[in-house]
């Protein structure tokens, strides 16, 4: 210091010699700034300019301000306002302000400001008066605070003046949170309370939040703290478990086994554990225990259930496991403790279906009716001809048919050959072979146990249900739902009709199998019996068709009585009529001899074609001639086209007996007055009664219908006697009246079937008494 003042006191000297010299010595400011600037030319001067370019000053200068600006300041300035202050460039300012930086350790350049120690020291004092009050405090906050670097606090402040200034303790967890001695013991103080009130599970964050401690400090010392309790982790969603609770958990658990013989999942769960089995096992572990999806039993349980077994077994019944276990259970613990209790020996005695348990001699009363359906099927389908279709879809697969094949090795002739098959497809059901054909269809059935389908091509899915393919050589002689019906029919009185769609498809295969088997039996049996069948079947064919073409002969010898035009309706309708029942016979027994299945009672023309298509070549000219000939206008060419139909299928047409056809005139005479006499109907008494008075005059049978009465009525004029001829007239024409009169008209139409009821029995009796007069036509 002494130094520096004499320095002082010098220079303050020579600026007083200065200015007391004469003018003549002194410069003036332009040649001062030339010198300066000879100076800054040859290197012998560094000068900083100001902003304004008015006044210079030296870098040591320039220090020397800033170091005044940063003592004037507090010890922290920054370089902006300095560069303000000094009105030189900041560029300037910062190099200098490194400078100062670097020489002096005391003096810190950091954000563009300059701190010196002094100032770092009242910052200490500061944050050690910040941390006894709130007793935490992190760098992060106070690097906010100071607007200084987290880092640089942190190494040049805290821990500097750590454990000197500063008094507190670093946090082990985080390295830039500090807190005091004090702080930790009242936190502590703070959740040993609170741990030691609770008494039940509760989550670790709302302790906290209670107790206002952050996560980080609280686990930090829950190691450090004695309490009855215990904690289920350190991450999130953590809880506290009281000792006191568990306890108490513990000898919950233990009595509810002991009172129910079980202990349910869920509600262990809800206490919050996780691990269920193995806490039940730690619980209990003197018992014998099996671990089920929702809960866990005891062994009496599976003994309880091997007892209810073997008693349903000696009773030849059933048993619903529900109603001795537990409601909790879910299906898969039941089929778990089934599979414990059902011993091999005794799995072969019963049947179990979901939680039901059946016996093998409950389930064969149950579906013993189903036997009868199915023989009952057995049956018809052998009648239908749907089993030898079945047959001989088989054997045209080339698929093995057992007893079916080779039943005609002997028969080597072609036409015998045919009739084999013919009678295997009647299968000696009928007296004609036309009765017991069907069409043949194809039906497409969907899986399902109620609806109808072939036999099972793929397996059964998890809820029982059948899955059924199509095939064109299979055959279903029972279904599933004629099963079902059977057993829903025996379980009125119990309480298993929902089990009777799975009972049914369970016999189902079996089912189906032995009804092959049996339709096998009766169908190798019917073959036994086919041929002698057959005869009597082509005999009694045979005899009808001579006895229709018989009456088709009597009928023309009575229509050639009428004129031409008359002649030619009757011809055309009894062409229509007996000759369509002619032909269809003869068509039916050819697609019989052909294996063409036609279900239908009567044949269409188009179906009647499709047999001459379909059936063996020696057949087609002879039904084309006699499908033709229905059609025309002669009974001739019908005649002449059934003889050949005849002899085509080995069938003789009988010579012609007048004898026998006087008695069948007689007893068609005397049919039609049977049906007379029985007759109500006002139209069809004048039909019958004019073929009658017909017949008896005529000596002819006649085929007519109600529309030609008329053209009858006008032949047999001159047969009948004037007032025979006016009440047929009368009683005709109130007929005509009747099926004219208008249908609003009812009392016009009432009063004329009172007329008709009052002549009715004359119409009878003229028709009745009629004999034939000397005029009559031969």
């Amino acid at each position: 210091m002494t130094t520096d003042w004499d320095e002082i006191k010098r220079l303050a000297a020579d600026f007083q010699k200065v200015q007391l010299s004469s003018t003549l010595q002194r410069l003036s400011e332009r040649n001062c700034i030339e010198v300066v600037s000879l100076l800054v030319e040859k290197g012998l001067l560094e000068i900083i300019y100001t902003n304004d370019g008015k006044e210079y000053l030296t870098p040591d200068h320039l220090s020397t301000e800033i170091q005044d600006e940063l003592y004037i300041n507090g010890g922290r300035v920054n370089l902006t306002e300095v560069s303000k202050t000094v009105n030189v460039d900041l560029t300037k300012v910062t190099a200098a302000a490194n400078r100062i930086a670097n020489k002096s350790k005391d003096v810190h350049l950091i954000l563009g400001q300059l701190i010196n120690e002094d100032y770092l020291q009242r910052v200490a004092l500061e944050i050690n008066e910040k941390l006894i009050q709130a007793g935490e405090i992190s760098a992060a906050n106070l690097a906010e605070q100071y607007d200084l670097p987290a880092d640089f606090i942190l190494q040049k402040i805290i821990e500097k003046n750590l454990g000197k200034t500063i008094h507190g303790k670093r946090d082990p967890t985080d390295s830039k949170v500090f807190f005091t001695q004090t702080y930790i013991s009242r936190c502590k103080a703070k959740i040993r309370g609170a741990l030691a009130a609770l008494s039940r599970p509760t989550p670790i964050a709302s302790i906290l939040g209670q107790c206002k401690i952050k996560d980080k400090i609280f686990y930090a010392l829950i190691d450090e703290i004695t309490f009855d309790g215990s904690v289920t982790s350190k991450m999130s969603g953590a809880q506290y478990i009281p000792n006191v609770y568990k306890k108490a958990q513990n000898e919950w658990v233990t009595s509810l086994f002991k009172q129910n013989g079980y202990v349910q999942h869920d509600t262990l769960s809800h206490f919050g554990i996780s691990d269920t089995k193995a806490f039940i096992q730690r619980q209990l572990p003197n018992e014998e225990l099996v671990h089920l999806e929702k809960c866990t039993v005891g062994k009496r349980f599976v003994e309880q259930l091997e007892a209810a077994i073997d008693e349903c077994i000696s009773s030849a019944s059933y048993l619903d496991v529900t109603t001795i276990l537990p409601s909790d259970l879910s299906q898969g613990d039941i089929e778990k403790l089934l599979e414990m209790a059902v011993k091999p020996t005794v799995a072969r005695s019963i049947l179990i279906l979901e939680t039901t348990i059946l016996t093998h001699t409950f389930l064969d009363r149950l579906v013993a009716p189903a036997k009868q359906i199915m023989e009952q099927n057995v049956k018809k389908s052998i009648e239908s001809g749907k089993y030898q279709q079945y047959l001989a879809e088989k054997l045209s697969s080339g698929r093995p048919v057992g007893a079916q094949e080779g039943t005609g090795d002997s028969k080597t002739d072609r036409r015998e050959e045919r009739r084999r098959k013919a009678a295997a497809g009647k299968g000696g059901g009928g007296t004609q072979g036309r009765e017991t054909k069907t069409k043949s269809t194809k039906k497409h059935y969907r899986g399902g146990g109620g609806e109808k389908g072939g036999a099972f091509d793929s397996d059964s899915d998890d809820n029982g249900r059948v899955s059924k393919k199509k095939n064109a050589s299979t055959i279903e002689l029972i279904t599933v739902k004629e099963i079902v019906g059977v057993i829903e029919s025996s379980l009125d009185s119990d309480d298993l009709c929902y089990l009777a769609k799975d009972i049914a498809l369970h016999f189902y295969p079996q089912l189906s199998k032995e009804a092959l088997q049996t339709a096998q039996q009766v169908f190798e049996a019917s073959l036994q019996n086919s041929t002698q069948n057959r005869r009597q079947t082509h005999a009694a064919l045979q005899e009808k068709l001579n006895n229709l073409i018989g009456d088709v002969r009597l009928y023309e010898k009575g229509l050639k009585l009428f004129p031409t035009d008359v002649q030619q309706q009757l011809i055309k309708y009894l062409l229509k009529t007996l000759g369509t029942d002619i032909a269809n016979e003869l068509f039916f027994y050819v697609a019989t001899e052909c294996s063409l299945n036609y279900s239908t009672s009567t044949l269409t023309t188009e179906q009647r074609n499709s047999i001459m298509q379909e059936c063996n070549q020696e057949y087609k000219a002879a039904l084309m001639a006699l499908n033709k000939s229905i059609s025309g206008q002669s009974v001739d060419d019908f005649l002449s086209a059934s003889e050949s139909a005849l002899q085509e299928c080995s069938m003789i047409l009988k010579k012609i007996d007048k004898k026998k056809d006087r008695s069948l005139i007689l007893g068609h005479k005397h049919g039609l007055l049977e049906q007379l006499a029985n007759c109500t109907d006002p139209a069809l008494v004048l039909h019958l009664a004019c073929l009658v008075i017909f017949t008896i005059s005529t000596q002819c049978m006649l085929h007519a219908s109600g529309r030609h009465v008329a053209a009858i009525l006008a032949f047999l004029q001159p047969q009948l006697q004037q007032d025979q001829s006016q009440l047929l007239t009368q009683y005709h024409d109130l007929v005509l009246k009747v099926l004219t009169v208008a249908e609003d008209d009812e009392e016009g139409k009432e009063k004329v079937l009172s007329q008709l009821g009052d002549l009715m029995p004359k119409i009878k009796d003229v028709a009745s008494s009629f004999k034939k007069s000397a005029t009559s036509i031969e």
